[in-house]
C-alpha cells in the first residue's frame, strides 16, 4: 500500500477501505470485528492514534459521511452510509447470497452467525486468586456430573452483532454443558410443564408419510452391541438406515450414535432390558415453504428438539438434535436414578424429616417443592410418593403449610413460620387461600392437566391472570453470568449460568418454540394491559415479555428473560400459556461496583467498548439488592482479568487535561486559591473536571474502610488527604517529609492550597482508585498581569483577602491570557468579573491595581508589619483633630453632620443636546460592557468635563469641605471616593445598612461602596448636566443568540476608552428621564481607512447584520 503523504491523504484512505470493507459483508459489522476485517485486507489495523484519535470508536464517529455507529441490544454495529453506488452493490451481494447453492438465505442464518447470547461454559475457566477457595471446594463437581461420554466440551469464540431473533439459538446448544468447575446455586427445578407429550404432528407436514418415526427397542446383546458400535442400521417399519461402508480403521461415532449408546449405558446401570428398557425414539418431520428437516427426539419421558434450527437433510437434523439430546441426558439420567429409590411409605417418618430439611435449609421462609423433594433423596436415600403433596396439603395437625403460589408450583413451609414473607414467592400471593382466584386455584383442587387447558382454552378468549415467580438467587459469593446488553450509564443486564437458571431458560424457550408453531395455540391480544406479562413473535423466535407501554398499533415491551426492551407490532404479541410461567424471569439489572456515580456518557462508551458480550463471565457480587453491585472477572484467559479495572482504564482515555487557552485567548475560569506571592490557581469546569467529582464521591466513601491503615508518604504519588476547614477529602501531593509531629505539607492538586495534614487524615490513593490517580490536577496557576502597577510593591496578605472577597470561589471568571508563562513564571492573565443585572463586565487587574495600598514595598515583605502598620494609620486618623485630619481619607470629628436634605438634584442630557437622526456624533466611550450595552460621552464636552472634574478634587480633598453623612435616599445625586481616591458624581439606585449602590452619571458604570464615601454635592457641581448616554450598536445582532464573553471583550477592546465617530440611528428617552442611543460606531484613528466596528464584528462571526 502507498505511503501516506498527508494527514488529510491518509484519512481519505483509511475512509475508502472501511468503505469497501463494510460492503464487502453487507454494509455493517460489530465494531469488534471491523478491525480485524480491516487487518485482514490491509495487514496493519487502522490507525486511529496517527490519525489523533485515542480510541476508535472516536475515530469512527469523525467520519459519518463514511460510517456510522449504532448500539443494538448493548453491542456496537458499524453501518456504512449507503449512496447511490453502495446501494447497487449492497444489492448485488445480496442476490449472489441468494442465488447461491439455489438456496434461499433465511434471516435467522444470518443472525446466528452474528448472535452475542452465546452462553457456553469454558471448559477450564479460570477465576481470581481470591476466589480459589470455592473452585477448590468443588474441584470433582465436572468428573461426578459430566463425567459421561457424550459430554463433548466446545470452544469458546467471541461472537459478533448478535439479533435477539436468534439469540438464544446460539447458548440453547451450549448452555447446558458443564459450567465453570464448582459453580453453585440454589435449588431450582424446571416445572412438569416444561414437558410435552408432542403426540401431534408439527405445522407445514403435508403428509404422514413425510413423516420419519424411528423407535429403538435397545439390544442388550453381545452381538447387538457390536452391530451398534460398527453402524448396523436401525430400522422401524416404515424406513430403513443404511449403514456405513466398513472401513480398516474405525470411523469416528456420529452424534446420534453416541448418544445411542448413552441411552444404552444408562439402561444397563439401571438393569432394564426389553419392554422395560428405555424408548428412544426420532421424528423428523419437514418445516418451512423450502423443504428442510427438524427432528424431535424422545428418550423415556424427555424429549428434544432440533427446532428452530432447521436442516437441510434428515441426517443433519437428527444430528443436531441428537448434540442437544447428550447435553440435557445428565438430567434424565438423574431421574432415572431417583427412581430406582425407595419410596418412603410412612407419612410420619415422611414429614418428621422434611421438618428436619426445613429447619435447617429454611426455617423461617417457604420452600420450593420440587428442590425440597430432590434434597430428601440426596439426603436420605429415598423417595418420597408422588402423591406426597395432593395427600397431605389440607392436614392442619402435621407442622407443615403447603401453598400453591402459581400454577402447579408449590411450596412447603413450617407452621409456625407460615407468617413469614417468601421473596420466592409473587406478591400476590397473600390472598385468602380458601377462595379460588385467577392467580391461585383453590387448595382443595390439584391443578387440572396443562395440556387440557391448552387444548380446552378457546383462542378468542385471554387466559386466566398469571403472574411470574420471582428467582432464587445463587448464595454463592460469585455467580457464573453472561451479559446479555448494557443500558444507561452503568446498567448491565444479564443471566446465571447453570442448570437451574440458563438451562431450565433452554427448556422452555424450547417448549414455546414448538408449542407456538402450531396456530391453534395462537391467542392474539386484542385489549392489552401494561404490566400484564405476554409472549411475543420477534424476529422468528418466542420470547416473553412485559407490557410497557400502547402506542396504537405498536407496543413497547420488555423482554423479561434477556432485560432490554423494543418496539414491536401489537399483531405479534400473543396471551402466553399458563404453563410457561412457572419459570422466573432471568434477566438480572446489575452495575458494576464502583462505577455507580460514573459520568453516564463516558461510563457507557467504556462498558460497550470494554465488556465482552457472548462470553460468560464470572461475577463476585458486592451488594445483593437489585440493582446488584458485581466485579466482573474474565477467567478463559491464562490470567484473571478484572473487567471493573478494564472500564475504569477505558474512562480514563476520555480525561483531557485542563489547560489555558493561547496568548488572547479567552476561558471562563473559577479562582480556587490565591498566594501571598501573588500566584492565583484557577479552574476551567470540563467533563473531566466533572468526571473527578463524581469519582471523588467514591473514593471519599471508601476512606473510612482504610481507618487505621499506616500509610507511607511517597513525594511522587497522589494521596486523598482531609481539608481541615470542612473535613472532606480532596487529592493532594506531600510537598514535604514526615515531621515530629507527625504532620506532612499536602498541596491539593486541584485547589492550589497547602496545609499541615496528620498521617491519620491521609489515604492511600493508588490501591483506593487507580483512575482517580490518573486523573490530571485541575488547579492551573497564574498571574494578574500589570498587578500591582508599580513593580517596587509586592503581594500580601491584604491584597489575597481583597482578590477573594471580589471572586467568590462560586464567581465564574472571564480570564484572558496576556503572555505566556516561563520556567519561572506562571503564565500572565486579566480577570474580569460580570455584575448582574446589566452583565456587566469589571477589570479585577484595574480594581487591585488602583488601590497601591494593598500591596507593600520591598521591605515590607513581611505581612504581619503591612497589616499592624495600617492598623495604625487608621487608629492615627480615628483621633486626629480637624486640623491635622487634611491627609486624613474619612471625616474628623468636627465635620457637621447632614441628611438627606442636603442633596441637591442634577439634571440629565436632552434630546436638544444630541444631534439630528442621520447625524454625525462625536463621541468618547466611557464604559463598555457589550454592542447592546455601552455609554458614551458627548465629544465637545470634554473640556467642560475636565474641569467640574478638577473643581471636584480639589473641594473635596479639602478636609474642611467633608461632611459626615447621616443618611441619603435612593435616587438622590452625589459626590463619591471611588477606590482609585477620584471623587466622581453619582446617582444612590440601592441604600442598606452596609453599602451604598449606584451609577457613576459621566461615565455609566456602577459602583458599590459604604455610606462615609459618600458626600452631598454642592450646587456649582450640578450645574454640568450628567454625560452619560446609555447607547447601542445599530444594525446588528449576536450571531449566536446572545453575546460571549468573547464577544463582550472584543467589543471592549474596540470601543473602550476611545474617540470615536458615530452616526445616530434613533435617539429616545426611557425611564422618564435617561437619554437612549442606537449608534453606529467608527474608528478613525487610521489615516486611511475608517473602522466600522459593525463590520469588523460581522467578519468575526459575532455579530449578523439585521
Amino acid at each position: 500500500m502507498a505511503e501516506f503523504k498527508t494527514d488529510e491523504g491518509k484519512l481519505q484512505e483509511v475512509s475508502s477501505i472501511l468503505k469497501a470493507v463494510l460492503t464487502s459483508f453487507g454494509g455493517e459489522l460489530p465494531m469488534s470485528q471491523i478491525d480485524s476485517e480491516y487487518r485482514t485486507v490491509v495487514g496493519s489495523s487502522i490507525p486511529y492514534k496517527e490519525l489523533k484519535h485515542g480510541t476508535l470508536a472516536s475515530f469512527l464517529q469523525s467520519i459519518p459521511s463514511i460510517l456510522k455507529l449504532q448500539n443494538r441490544g448493548g453491542q456496537l454495529v458499524v453501518t456504512v452510509v449507503n449512496d447511490e453506488n453502495i446501494n447497487l452493490i449492497l444489492q448485488q451481494v445480496k442476490q449472489q447470497n441468494n442465488s447461491k447453492c439455489n438456496k434461499s438465505v433465511q434471516k435467522k442464518k444470518r443472525y446466528t452467525e452474528y448472535t452475542t447470547r452465546q452462553l457456553h461454559a469454558n471448559p477450564n475457566p479460570r477465576i481470581p486468586s481470591m476466589l480459589n477457595t470455592r473452585w477448590q471446594n468443588n474441584a470433582n463437581w465436572q468428573q461426578q456430573q459430566h463425567s459421561a461420554p457424550w459430554q463433548a466440551p466446545t470452544i469458546p469464540t467471541r461472537p459478533k452483532f448478535h439479533s435477539r431473533g436468534n439469540s438464544h439459538l446460539q447458548w440453547r446448544s451450549q448452555c447446558l454443558q458443564q459450567p465453570p468447575p464448582g459453580f453453585q446455586s440454589s435449588p431450582q427445578q424446571p416445572s412438569p410443564g416444561f414437558q410435552s407429550s408432542l403426540q401431534q404432528p408439527l405445522p407445514g407436514n403435508k403428509a404422514n408419510s413425510a413423516i420419519r418415526t424411528v423407535t429403538f427397542q435397545l439390544p442388550t446383546t453381545q452381538a447387538a452391541t457390536k452391530d451398534l458400535k460398527s453402524g448396523t442400521s436401525l430400522q422401524d417399519e416404515s424406513q430403513k438406515t443404511k449403514a456405513p461402508a466398513a472401513e480398516k480403521t474405525p470411523s469416528k461415532k456420529t452424534v446420534k450414535q453416541q448418544l445411542i449408546e448413552a441411552v444404552r449405558e444408562l439402561e444397563t446401570e439401571l438393569g432394564k432390558t426389553g419392554e422395560d428398557g428405555i424408548q428412544l425414539q426420532f421424528r423428523t418431520v419437514p418445516c418451512g415453504k423450502r423443504k428442510e428437516w427438524c427432528t424431535v427426539i424422545m428418550i423415556g419421558e424427555m424429549q428434544v428438539s432440533s427446532y428452530p434450527d432447521l436442516m437441510s437433510t434428515q441426517e443433519e437434523a437428527e444430528e443436531a438434535a441428537s448434540k442437544k439430546a447428550l447435553e440435557v441426558f445428565p438430567q434424565l439420567a438423574k431421574k432415572k436414578q431417583v427412581a430406582q429409590l425407595p419410596t418412603t411409605g410412612d407419612n410420619t417418618t415422611s414429614v418428621s424429616r422434611v421438618k428436619q430439611l426445613l429447619k435447617e435449609r429454611s426455617p423461617n421462609k417457604p420452600f420450593w417443592w420440587e428442590p425440597l423433594r430432590d434434597m430428601y433423596c440426596e439426603v436420605y436415600k429415598e423417595k418420597l410418593p408422588n402423591d406426597w403433596v395432593t395427600k397431605l396439603k389440607d392436614s392442619t395437625n402435621i407442622g407443615l403449610v403447603f401453598d400453591n403460589p402459581c400454577t402447579d408450583k408449590w411450596t412447603v413451609a413450617l407452621a409456625e413460620e407460615s407468617t413469614a414473607s417468601c421473596s420466592q414467592t409473587p406478591q400476590n400471593t397473600t390472598k385468602p387461600q380458601d377462595t379460588p382466584t385467577p392467580q391461585q386455584p383453590s387448595r382443595g383442587s390439584s391443578p387440572s392437566p396443562l395440556n387440557e387447558k391448552t387444548e380446552d382454552s378457546d383462542n378468542t378468549q385471554p387466559p386466566k391472570k398469571l403472574q411470574l415467580p420471582s428467582i432464587s438467587l445463587p448464595t454463592t459469593p460469585t455467580w457464573d453470568v453472561f451479559v446479555t446488553c448494557v443500558e444507561d450509564s452503568n446498567t448491565v443486564k444479564l443471566l446465571l449460568v447453570g442448570e437451574h437458571y440458563s438451562g431450565m431458560l433452554s427448556e422452555l424457550q424450547t417448549e414455546m418454540e414448538l408449542h407456538y408453531m402450531e396456530d391453534k395455540n395462537l391467542k392474539p391480544v386484542k385489549e392489552p394491559v401494561v404490566g400484564e406479562i405476554y409472549v411475543a413473535s420477534h424476529e422468528e423466535s418466542w420470547h416473553r415479555v412485559e407490557l410497557l407501554e400502547v402506542m396504537g398499533d405498536q407496543v413497547k415491551v420488555k423482554f423479561v428473560d434477556h432485560g432490554d426492551a423494543e418496539d414491536i407490532p401489537l399483531s405479534d404479541l400473543h396471551y402466553l400459556e399458563a404453563k410457561f410461567f412457572s419459570l422466573p424471569p432471568q434477566a438480572l439489572q446489575c452495575c458494576l461496583a464502583g462505577l455507580e456515580d460514573a459520568p453516564k456518557e463516558a461510563a457507557f462508551q467504556a462498558l460497550v467498548e470494554t465488556l465482552p458480550m457472548g462470553k460468560t463471565l464470572v461475577a463476585r457480587v458486592t451488594r445483593r439488592q437489585e440493582p446488584y453491585a458485581i466485579v466482573l472477572f474474565d477467567t478463559s484467559t491464562s490470567e484473571d482479568i478484572n473487567l471493573n479495572d478494564k472500564v475504569f482504564e477505558s474512562l480514563a482515555q476520555h480525561l483531557v487535561e485542563p489547560s489555558l487557552p493561547p496568548v488572547g485567548g479567552l476561558v471562563e475560569v473559577y479562582l480556587t486559591h490565591a498566594s501571598s506571592k501573588g500566584t492565583l490557581y484557577v479552574q476551567v469546569e470540563s467533563k473531566t473536571y466533572k468526571i473527578l467529582e463524581d469519582m471523588l464521591k467514591i473514593a471519599k466513601r471508601r476512606t473510612e474502610e482504610m481507618l487505621g491503615e499506616k500509610v507511607p508518604v511517597d513525594l511522587t504519588k497522589l494521596y486523598l488527604a482531609r481539608f481541615s476547614k470542612d473535613g472532606e477529602w480532596y487529592r493532594a501531593a506531600p510537598r514535604s517529609a514526615v515531621d515530629p509531629n507527625g504532620q506532612v505539607l499536602m498541596m491539593f492538586v486541584d485547589f492550589g492550597n497547602s496545609e499541615k495534614v496528620p498521617l491519620s487524615n491521609i489515604r492511600g490513593l493508588q490501591t483506593m482508585s487507580p483512575l482517580l490517580a490518573k486523573v490530571p490536577h485541575q488547579a492551573l496557576p497564574c498571574c494578574l498581569d500589570n498587578v500591582p502597577s508599580n513593580p517596587e510593591l509586592k503581594w500580601t496578605t491584604q491584597a489575597c483577602q481583597r482578590l477573594l472577597d471580589l471572586a467568590s470561589p462560586d464567581t465564574p471568571l472571564l480570564l484572558k491570557v496576556v503572555s505566556e508563562g516561563t520556567a519561572s513564571r506562571p503564565p500572565s492573565v486579566q480577570l474580569f468579573k460580570r455584575l448582574l443585572p446589566q452583565n456587566e463586565l469589571v477589570s479585577i487587574n484595574d480594581t487591585l491595581s488602583i488601590d497601591t495600598k494593598l500591596f507593600g514595598s520591598e521591605g515590607d515583605s513581611n505581612n504581619n508589619s503591612v497589616e499592624k502598620e495600617v492598623v495604625l494609620s487608621q487608629v492615627r486618623s480615628q483621633q486626629s483633630s480637624c486640623a491635622s485630619g487634611a491627609s486624613s481619607q474619612s471625616c474628623t470629628p468636627c465635620s457637621p453632620t447632614v441628611g438627606p436634605d442636603s442633596f441637591p438634584p442634577c439634571f440629565p442630557l436632552s434630546l436638544n443636546d444630541i444631534p439630528d437622526v442621520g447625524s454625525f456624533f462625536d463621541v468618547f466611550v466611557t464604559y463598555a460592557a457589550n454592542p447592546y450595552h455601552f455609554a458614551v460621552q458627548p465629544w465637545k464636552m470634554a473640556k467642560k468635563f475636565e474641569e467640574l472634574s478638577e473643581s471636584m478634587q480639589n473641594y473635596y480633598h479639602n478636609s474642611a469641605s467633608l461632611k459626615k453623612v447621616s443618611a441619603i435616599t435612593v435616587g438622590q445625586y452625589c459626590a463619591l471616593k471611588h477606590t482609585d481616591d477620584i471623587w466622581y458624581r453619582a446617582q444612590v439606585e440601592v441604600v442598606t445598612n452596609l453599602s451604598v449602590i449606584g451609577i457613576f452619571v459621566d461615565f455609566g458604570d456602577r459602583f458599590v461602596t459604604s455610606l462615609d464615601k459618600v458626600q452631598p454635592l454642592i450646587p456649582a457641581f450640578c450645574a454640568l448636566p450628567c454625560l452619560a448616554i446609555r447607547a447601542e450598536l445599530s444594525g446588528i445582532k449576536a450571531a449566536n443568540k446572545d453575546w460571549s464573553p468573547e464577544d463582550a471583550c472584543r467589543f471592549r477592546e474596540l470601543v473602550d476608552h476611545k474617540d470615536l465617530v458615530s452616526v445616530v440611528h434613533s435617539k429616545n428617552v426611557i425611564n422618564t428621564n435617561t437619554l437612549f442611543l442606537s449608534l453606529v460606531l467608527i474608528d478613525t484613528s487610521d489615516k486611511t481607512v475608517d473602522n466600522y466596528i459593525n463590520d469588523i464584528l460581522v467578519e468575526e462571526q459575532r455579530a449578523v447584520c439585521l
